[in-house]
């Protein structure tokens, strides 16, 4: 009698097991990018520039179902808008460099929720910017922005609603 060989499902369950991937210890995230408020994250896709904390608070929320096991490493990448004078990149396109703040943290073993505050300082710069979030070796949050200047917008609003009053 030869010996059995194992079937299609139990040749898969080996294969899967044998090729699982390095970071599958990461529980599952979901990950909300925005403005805090009220115990809620508002996910916005334009900003506006506010230095005052106690006015708002803008960053990002981890939520991990179940809570990890052990720590997580947390790192984050927040491009903003190119400034100075436009260089020539690999393709000979001209761009301006592109500044990149990074940070690190850990989420905790047994906590379900991470939060980050990223506050804007004096001297960030208005227009297009990206926030890119990784739990372990895994991008859980990655997408653009606008940051804006709220009193300049209001008084363009302003300005625009004057000159249709008029006509």
């Amino acid at each position: 009698m030869s010996p059995k060989r194992p079937g299609p499902l139990a040749a898969l369950v080996l294969l899967a097991a044998c090729t699982a991937p390095s970071n599958a210890a990461v529980p599952g995230v979901r990950a909300e990018f925005g403005i805090f408020y009220g115990g809620q994250v508002q996910q916005r896709d334009e900003i506006p520039l506010s230095l005052d904390s106690a006015r708002q608070r803008q960053g990002f929320r981890l939520t991990s179902t179940p809570p990890p096991a052990q720590p997580l490493e947390v790192r984050w990448e927040l491009g903003k808008p190119g400034q100075g004078r436009r260089t020539p990149d690999s393709q000979g396109r001209r761009a301006r460099p592109r500044p990149v703040q990074l940070g690190r943290a850990h989420f905790r073993a047994g906590e379900a929720v991470f939060e980050q505050a990223l506050p804007f300082a004096p001297d960030d710069p208005l227009g297009l910017w990206n926030i890119r979030v990784l739990v372990g070796d895994r991008v859980v949050l990655e997408r653009p922005f606008v940051v804006y200047d709220a009193i300049e917008r209001a008084r363009r609003e302003q300005a625009a609603a004057e000159a249709d009053a008029g006509r």
